[in-house]
């Protein structure tokens, strides 16, 4: 058990273990690494990009951002060949597909980039803290200034939206970045929009009205799973995701479906 208690929690972890506790234990305790998969490789190359280029704007560079925005996919393209990751497709025409639409769906982004980047204060921004005691980290994609007393986190998504649990949901993620933003000096006492982007959609889903109310609950959430963990509680989760799970094969649960 020492593992489970001497790391942080993330937004993964906890997402992780409100999916299935055993499937958290075999992960994070007994450190047995998942295969590769195409969305991991899918996702990790269009953040990678984005990173680059929002964190270039804000260097001032100003070399991919110029008025004639017809240049920019050519460099994005460039971006894209460069940070792009193999692992995981199911073959080289699969894999070629997912690329060109990787690179529609940053090409379609950059006009939203262009109305918003004014706003951006921080990129990729790491966070290290403890919300209520726990300790938690996490890489928030980007914090932006309405004003000065308000702050817009924003999370990216290669995935499409999906129903989910408020436990797993898109929108809890951002409400934890909230939380633990708040704990730091540099950040008390803001209010918080709360965004995710859909990159493959290019829509975004923003709350602002409720946000504290959002941003309270992850609070509990965060409290009540790091509380279970750390009562040692893995049991296991039947239901219709165990049949494609990564772990099936090694797990008592599933072996008793």
């Amino acid at each position: 058990m020492e593992n489970a208690h001497t790391e942080p929690l993330s937004y993964s972890r906890i997402s992780t273990y409100n999916e299935c506790p055993r499937k958290f234990e075999l992960r994070y305790i007994q450190k047995i690494e998942e295969p590769s998969h195409w969305y991991f490789s899918y996702g990790k190359s269009i953040h990678t990009v984005l990173e680059r280029l929002l964190s270039c704007h804000l260097g001032e560079d100003g070399q991919l951002y110029r008025d004639d925005a017809a240049l920019f996919p050519t460099s994005l393209s460039q971006l894209l060949n460069e940070n792009w990751l193999t692992e995981g497709y199911a073959d080289p025409g699969d894999e070629d597909s997912k690329h060109r639409q990787a690179l529609r769906v940053l090409t379609a982004f950059f006009p939203v980039f262009q109305s918003t980047w004014q706003q951006m204060l921080y990129v990729e921004h790491l966070i290290n803290t403890e919300i209520d005691g726990i300790p938690f980290t996490g890489i928030v994609d980007r914090i932006d200034q309405v004003n000065d007393h308000v702050l817009r986190i924003v999370d990216y998504k290669s995935a499409r939206p999906r129903v989910a649990s408020a436990l797993t949901s898109h929108r809890f993620q951002v409400a934890l970045y909230a939380a633990a933003l708040g704990q730091l000096k540099e950040f008390r006492g803001k209010r918080f929009i709360l965004q995710t982007y859909y990159l493959r959609e290019n829509v975004k889903a923003e709350m602002d009205e409720g946000a504290e109310n959002c941003i309270a609950k992850s609070r509990e959430v965060l409290a009540t799973t790091a509380r279970r963990i750390l009562q040692g509680d893995f049991r296991g989760k039947r239901g219709s995701k165990c049949f494609s799970c990564d772990y099936r094969d090694i797990c008592s649960v599933f072996r008793s479906i």
